[in-house]
């Protein structure tokens, strides 16, 4: 199977489902679009990255990134 590399297009409030938000993903050097659905804490933690600014405190992802780094599982 051959993967395609995506950008994160947009992320915005859904206006068909309450509480949730609308993720989209766009196909690089392509045209192509993948809307996902997402909850406000992952739409929160996506924002956070998009936009480069720094918690307070680690995140639950950030601690398992700093753990997977720590130990080589990522190449």
């Amino acid at each position: 199977m051959k993967k395609i590399k995506l950008d994160i297009v947009g992320l915005s409030y859904s206006q068909t489902q309450s509480g949730a938000y609308a993720l989209v993903l766009g196909e690089v050097n392509g045209n192509r679009r993948l809307p996902i659905i997402i909850g406000g804490f992952e739409a929160q933690a996506i924002a956070v990255e998009i936009e480069k600014m720094v918690p307070s405190r680690p995140l639950t992802h950030d601690l398992f990134k700093s753990f997977a780094e720590t130990f080589h599982y990522f190449h």
